[in-house]
């Protein structure tokens, strides 16, 4: 098993939202990749600048970012082609690593559109579930607080490594991103997965439940009407980290926005839990769920409990006004 620490780059559409490929939003114009291997030891490396062929100019922004020019895609490779010569690179099972959640969205929003269009065939390439390395969650778990999300200079510069090369490059943010993976705890990087949600379970049969040292994580069957979510048992269901068992709720799922439910329940033997449901779309559109249960102490009830009472008050004011 080898570890593929992975970065890209991607423009967007030049002429703006409007005129975009909502299907291929950020198509991509740069891999950098260093496979690692089980014990953390550099074994290779993969860069390569990919030629667009949708959005041939650059955008505004991703000029303002990138250190290229459309003068620097000439005579490069399309998308495809790289992509092929990528996974072979990749080897038979290999666990990637990024930093943040983003690129292995768009590498596959890339792939899905290219072979729509017929200009990539073959078996879709990746694992479900799809289980990675977010270094950055690792590195706030490690750091901090596991909930700040610092850029991936503030961490070089945080753990003092030495910079080279310019940021928003690809290789060049793979190869740090490697550097600081080397500095964690192995057991935390192994410990610390990810799951990413781009494709998500179908049918109940499918759905994700992955249990965390802290948390419990549970990604539902899609839903094509929304308001059906929270009608839904096993959505709404609530069980003790330690014992598993069904465990009654203090404080009921509220949201005050519509997309984010909280709650607070209690196990008789293990103490008290928060419940976050956070409802988000897939890349078809379809409603799912992500649900966390993890361990609670009395001031996360009470911030859970100030929440509840500030959305009564706001919905008292606003049905006197």
């Amino acid at each position: 098993m080898d570890y593929i620490v992975l970065d890209l780059e991607w423009n967007q559409c030049p002429c703006g939202k409007k005129k975009e490929d909502p299907k291929l939003p950020f198509e991509i114009i740069e891999i950098g990749a260093v496979k690692l291997d089980s014990a953390f030891r550099e074994i290779g490396t993969f860069h390569e600048t990919i030629r667009p062929v949708l959005y041939r100019k650059l955008h505004y922004m991703t000029r303002s970012v990138i250190h290229m020019t459309e003068e620097d895609f000439e005579g490069k490779r399309t998308f495809p082609h790289v992509f092929a010569d990528f996974l072979i690179w990749c080897g038979d099972s290999p666990v990637f690593c990024t930093w943040g959640p983003g690129d292995l969205t768009e590498l596959q929003r890339n792939v899905r559109w290219h072979i729509s269009h017929g200009s990539l065939t073959g078996r879709w390439p990746f694992p479900f579930p799809f289980f990675y390395r977010d270094i950055q969650k690792v590195f706030s778990y490690v750091y901090e607080d596991g909930k700040n999300r610092r850029s991936l200079e503030w961490a070089v510069e945080y753990l003092k490594i030495e910079k080279t090369e310019e940021f928003h490059d690809a290789f060049s943010d793979a190869c740090y991103t490697s550097k600081i993976m080397q500095l964690l705890p192995p057991d935390d990087v192994r410990r610390y997965s990810s799951i990413d949600t781009y494709r998500t379970p179908l049918r109940r049969s499918e759905e994700i439940l992955v249990r965390y040292d802290r948390y419990f994580k549970f990604i539902s069957k899609t839903f094509q009407n929304r308001d059906d979510i929270m009608k839904d048992r096993v959505v709404t269901s609530t069980r003790c980290l330690s014992c598993g068992k069904k465990i009654r709720r203090n404080i009921r799922w509220f949201s005050d926005n519509g997309r984010n439910y909280l709650c607070i329940a209690q196990c008789p033997d293990h103490g008290l839990f928060r419940g976050k449901i956070r409802i988000r779309q897939n890349a078809d559109d379809q409603w799912y769920v992500v649900k966390t249960i993890r361990y609670a102490c009395e001031e996360d009830v009470d911030a859970v409990r100030k929440k509840q009472e500030t959305l009564r008050h706001r919905r008292r004011m606003h049905r006197m006004s």
